[in-house]
């Protein structure tokens, strides 16, 4: 009997149905402790009486549930209320598979879009040893930012084989009789259609089922009865995928599509994670949204230990030596500079004989320099400290005034400043990256306003945005195109390649990278060469064309970044070694470090100043959170994510998967099981905890708009905004109080919103170019740097009240080599000791010829 309306279910409360099915009925209910909507699936009776079936129901739905992988859906809950059994799972907003089929054959980028992400899920199910079984259209739900979702895990093992080969959608009125338990006859492999034993190769079947069906929009086996149709996956081959109008199937894809529907398991993929990697290395691209579980490892720097020069040069010739074996013709490499230090950019000069570049050698500040590829003059230009964006057929250069240490995502002044020198021409505010057309009369930017970066050309005409930021910005040969680098998060260089034509029409070409930096087109314009990296590739050069075919260049142990290719193809990279590094330090005493990799990032320190929060984002796919004791014993790994804050009473630290940015996890530090935060429509990217323990202050963004901060209960469903719109900023606890701390550039005010709302504070006694870091937890006081990219990093204290400043301490590396930013310093409360992550970079530039 269905569920009327305002029906309690434990906890929940029933809304409205959303469908019905031979598995069940499914309703849309509010959880009211967390505020949020659920769905709540309803088991059917011959269902629940069963006690064998429910345990394993329940043992199934547990595991699933611990999976938290984006392209599954997530379980909440299971439990029983006065007779019914029940399911809760995350609220899903969109269509099924079957419904989008319902207009007929997708295109094969979409099928190979939605694809890997199906295969990237079945590989995480597969991996904790759970096999889906009925793998179909119908448990495949698309949600409206094209993310998809497998559907009933946990209730596949005991699905029925209906008496039509029709599946059933939910929300369907088609019946369904229950018969053998193996699954949907259109879908099913052949030993389960001969009752054998069934293992992760049998989804591979179902899969390669609907993948054909996506691209031909036929079932390949589809008979007038189930015993036709079962006897067709046992003896026949599928028919040829019908090509429709101008929509050509590779014959890549239809190889893979085939070994898939193989009759014999062994001839099959033998896992998810091998099919997944022959689908992105197609090249075909994905989608945006699909971006943060393409790749395995999201870190923001892929990082190994650093080597000179001249091993750099020796490791670049022996790859060469393998990519070119035999009598073809070898690359060769021409070292540019010497000096230790980081180059943030560089390009070829109009007459191919000079390379213009941007470095901060000893320091980090970044000067422009111009060098002769004949060795026989290198010189700095007479230009105040900048960073290079771009040079112009004309020699004009294209310029981020004032940038020191450079990362591009905040953005800089542009200006345009002769080659020769001389006092450049100021021309817009909070620029990422620009690039001249090829006619040299105009410039692409890329510029952050209202909590977006934009893509403008001309200036002032929007072709793309994002809500994180852009990068390498690159105008095709032909004029007709840019392309750029797309990074979803502020901070983190994981992204996609992407193109948009000059009327805004965009394609993202590539899968999401652990990171990407550094972008050209190839000299003939049919190519955009790039430099990546992910879990198996420290650093590689990559090209893929307008359509997303993919090849790779040249591979190396290491980091390369790709900076111009000339007309003549000759390449313009750095080898490159990054490393974050934490380091603890007495105020007025000695510093130690505190990181054992080289990606590691302090978040926070506990109330007590015992413990330090911890992120490793170099090691796993999802990011490690650890908590590190500050008297130097070992660290405890708490689990994935990226860790932020830690609980008053040190009981939770908060951390955020870097592939599922919907949920804040809450990691036990000591015995417990995890637990999760969420809000309906919102993308996390920091969580800390109020000074009560209460809540959770956290930085998200709902779908479509820009970040701000929130403050999010622990204890009922209070979700409320704390700064506007596309304002965000740093929990700070000042005197007992907590506050978001903002610095408005514009007008040069320090604001703090406190968290339980009221009037923001103005802060006198601040400059504008002065950053809040921090505050005292038990006096008027916040902590500022004059300028955050300085090193040493000099920090003050400043009274709110009385705008009194006072200095406190200068934080200095001991080891100050390559060190071009500190970040993050964070004192206990007691002010005796405190925590500090520093960026260390050497880069050395080469000129490489007879790369193709």
């Amino acid at each position: 009997m269905p569920l009327a309306a305002a029906t309690k279910l434990g906890p929940y409360e029933v809304v409205a149905p959303l469908g019905a099915g031979g598995m069940g009925e499914v309703y849309r209910a509010r959880d009211p402790r967390l505020g949020r909507d659920v769905a709540i699936k309803i088991l059917p009776e011959s269902f629940a009486a069963d006690p064998d079936r429910l345990r394993r129901f329940e043992q199934e739905a547990r595991a699933v549930g611990a999976l938290n992988h984006p392209n599954i859906l997530s379980v909440h809950d299971i439990g029983a209320h006065g007779g019914i059994h029940y399911m809760v799972t995350e609220l899903l907003e969109g269509e099924t598979l079957r419904e989008k089929l319902g207009g007929g054959a997708l295109s094969y980028k979409r099928a190979v879009e939605y694809g890997v992400q199906i295969t990237h899920g079945l590989s995480a199910a597969h991996e904790k040893g759970i096999v889906h079984r009925d793998l179909k259209p119908e448990n495949l739900f698309i949600t409206k930012d094209a993310r998809v979702k497998i559907l009933d895990f946990g209730l596949a093992k005991q699905a029925t084989i209906p008496v039509s080969d029709d599946a059933v959608t939910l929300g369907s009125t088609a019946n369904t009789s229950e018969g053998i338990v193996l699954g949907t006859v259109g879908y099913m492999a052949p030993e389960q259609v001969r009752g054998e034993g069934v293992d992760p190769r049998t989804d591979i079947f179902a899969f390669g089922v609907v993948l054909y069906e996506m691209l031909s929009g036929q079932r390949p086996f589809r008979r007038s009865s189930s015993v036709e149709t079962m006897a067709a996956i046992l003896r026949e081959e599928p028919p040829e995928i019908t090509d429709a109008g101008d929509r050509h199937i590779p014959p890549g894809l239809e190889r893979i599509v085939r070994r898939c529907l193989e009759k014999s398991p062994g001839q099959r993929f033998q896992s998810a994670k091998d099919l997944s990697f022959a689908l992105e290395n197609l090249g075909v691209g994905t989608s945006q949204q699909q971006a943060v579980q393409t790749i395995s490892a999201h870190n923001r720097w892929r990082l190994v230990g650093l080597i000179t020069a001249a091993g750099a040069i020796a490791v670049l010739a022996v790859i060469g030596v393998r990519r070119f074996p035999g009598h073809a013709q070898q690359p060769k490499y021409q070292q540019v500079t010497s000096r230790q230090g980081f180059i943030s950019g560089a390009r070829f000069a109009p007459d191919g004989q000079n390379v213009v570049f941007a470095a901060a050698w000893d320091h980090p500040l970044f000067k422009l320099y111009n060098s002769r590829l004949d060795g026989t003059d290198s010189r700095s230009i007479d230009l105040p400290p900048s960073h290079l964006f771009a040079v112009s057929r004309s020699g004009e250069l294209a310029t981020a005034v004032g940038s020191k240490a450079w990362t591009g995502v905040k953005g800089g002044r542009l200006a345009r400043a002769p080659l020769a020198g001389g006092a450049p021409r100021e021309l817009l505010e909070n620029v990422g990256a620009a690039d001249w057309s090829p006619d040299g009369t105009q410039l692409a930017v890329a510029r952050f306003e209202n909590g977006k970066c934009k893509l403008e050309y001309p200036i002032g005409k929007v072709l793309y945005e994002t809500l994180g930021y852009l990068s390498s910005l690159r105008f095709s040969p032909q004029a007709d195109s840019l392309a750029f680098m797309d990074h979803p998060l502020i901070g983190d260089d994981r992204g996609t390649v992407v193109l948009v034509d000059l009327k805004g029409n965009n394609r993202t070409l590539t899968p999401e990278w652990s990171g990407e930096e550094g972008l050209a087109w190839s000299p003939d314009g049919k190519e955009v060469w790039f430099t990546a990296t992910n879990s198996e590739d420290d650093g590689t050069l990559y090209a893929v064309s307008r359509l997303g075919k993919q090849r790779v260049i040249l591979r190396v142990p290491g980091s390369l970044v790709l900076y111009d290719v000339a007309t003549d193809g000759r390449v313009l990279l750095t080898r490159q070694e990054k490393r974050y590094e934490v380091a603890v330090a007495q105020i007025g005493g000695g510093t130690r470090p505190l990181s054992w990799l080289t990606t590691m990032v302090a978040f926070s320190i506990s109330r007590d100043g015992k413990f330090a929060v911890i992120g490793d984002e170099g090691s796993s796919a999802e990011y490690d959170t650890y908590l590190a004791n500050l008297d130097g014993s070992p660290a405890v790994l708490l689990g994935k994510g990226e860790g932020f804050g830690i609980s008053p009473d040190n009981k939770w630290v908060t951390s955020i998967l870097p592939t599922d940015l919907t949920k804040v996890l809450l990691l036990p530090t000591g015995v417990g099981e995890t637990k999760i935060i969420t809000a309906p429509n919102l993308r996390y990217s920091r969580a800390f905890w109020s000074r009560d323990g209460r809540a959770l202050v956290v930085t998200a963004s709902e779908s479509g708009h820009p970040a701000r901060n929130w403050m999010q209960s622990l204890e009922g469903s209070v979700l409320r905004a704390i700064t506007p719109e596309g304002i965000d900023g740093i929990l700070v606890t000042v005197n007992q109080v907590d506050y978001i701390s903002v610095h408005d550039v514009e007008s040069g005010r320090h604001l703090l919103y406190p968290i339980n709302g009221g009037t923001p504070k103005a802060i006198d006694g601040l400059n504008n170019s002065d950053e809040i870091v921090g505050g005292a937890p038990e006096s008027e006081v916040v902590y500022v740097s004059p300028d955050v990219a300085a090193v040493p990093l000099q920090i003050s204290k400043v009274n709110i009240k009385t705008g009194l400043r006072q200095s406190f301490v200068n934080v200095t590396p001991a080891d100050p080599a390559g060190v071009v930013t500190i970040i993050n310093p964070i004192f206990t409360i007691d002010e005796k000791r405190y925590v500090y992550t520093q960026i260390r970079v050497l880069s050395v530039l080469y000129v490489a010829s007879g790369l193709k």
